[in-house]
């Protein structure tokens, strides 16, 4: 992970409690993911049963794993939910 601060933001992923997460404009919504996951002890293996979801021009949206956090313009202390779902294109 680059230490470039101007690319950072702080998501507060919510799973029963919020938790704040920095997170890099250019990491994938996947590896946002896992980290959340991490944070929440939930184990790698599970991770074809979450899905990350947040407002997005005021309506909820699941966010696209292969898309990177930059292109969700998500901002500094954005709420995002890690929520049991399945991931797009996955079945």
């Amino acid at each position: 992970m680059s230490e470039n601060p101007e690319h950072e933001i702080t998501l507060i992923i919510v799973y029963g409690v919020n938790k704040p997460l920095t997170v890099q404009e250019d990491e994938t919504i996947e590896t946002v993911k896992l980290d959340a996951m991490e944070l929440f002890s939930i184990a790698r293996e599970d991770k074809d049963k979450f899905v990350l979801k947040t407002k997005v021009d005021e309506k909820e949206e699941q966010l696209e794993e292969a898309e990177k956090v930059e292109h969700y313009h998500l901002k500094n202390d954005q709420k995002v939910t890690l929520a049991a779902g399945t991931p797009f294109g996955e079945r």
